[in-house]
């Protein structure tokens, strides 16, 4: 997130995440609370020595067909510069990274992963999931045309996608969160490579799990943190 708006910086740690989305809630920095402070204050606390992790607690909304709900979240980063990307990378809307396939009833089968796309990256698809509704729409209902456009909008959007997953123990109904990203190509896809490396090696603290939560202040991303 940076000041002013407009989400994550590209090739920034919270950009390469496919975690944080603008409109995401920060509450909280390596356990301490955020709410009552200023953006100068909270991004004071965010930067620190590169290559020492961070974990930030979000609050997220949720959209599926149960309804809209707003649900915590940990996300553990590890500091660094962020690289430069062409500006030609980040214009008009983008997607998840997918390949999709229509099937019976009107639903839509993740036939392929791209390489550098959102849904490759944060591990949330996986071949063969059955999309059935985006954002808590059901997708059978929509025309044809329009299904694979909901996936579509403004870099760091969040969306929520309800899938069908087919393992070893059956079919699982699955609520997943995901974030539209800039796409990683080339000498992108080998930084975010060594980022992840840098990220698997560090020594990070232990976290509680995600919670619901209803109420509350916060930091709101996009709206005046730099990190």
């Amino acid at each position: 997130p940076r000041p002013g708006g407009g989400g994550p910086p590209r090739g920034a740690p919270a950009a390469l995440s496919c975690e944080i989305a603008n409109g995401d809630v920060l509450l909280s920095v390596d356990g301490v609370m955020v709410m009552g402070e200023t953006p100068e204050e909270v991004a004071r606390r965010i930067v620190g020595p590169e290559g020492q992790p961070i974990t930030m607690a979000f609050r997220i909304k949720r959209r599926s067909e149960q309804g809209s709900s707003v649900v915590e979240k940990n996300v553990t980063l590890v500091r660094q510069q962020p690289f430069t990307m062409s500006d030609r990378l980040i214009t008009g809307q983008v997607g998840l990274g997918v390949e999709l396939a229509k099937v019976d009833g009107g639903l839509m089968e993740v036939r392929k992963l791209a390489d550098g796309g959102s849904a490759c990256l944060s591990g949330r698809l996986v071949e063969g999931d059955i999309i059935t509704s985006v954002d808590g729409r059901d997708i059978s209902q929509m025309p044809s045309a329009e299904r694979p456009q909901q996936l579509l909008g403004t870099p760091y959007t969040r969306l929520t996608l309800s899938v069908v997953r087919a393992t070893p123990q059956g079919r699982k109904h699955l609520v997943l969160d995901l974030v539209r990203t800039v796409p990683l190509q080339g000498e992108y896809l080998l930084k975010y490579a060594a980022y992840r490396n840098a990220l698997a090696h560090a020594i990070l603290p232990p976290v509680p799990p995600p919670q619901l939560h209803h109420s509350g202040g916060g930091q709101e991303v996009g709206g005046g943190l730099g990190a």
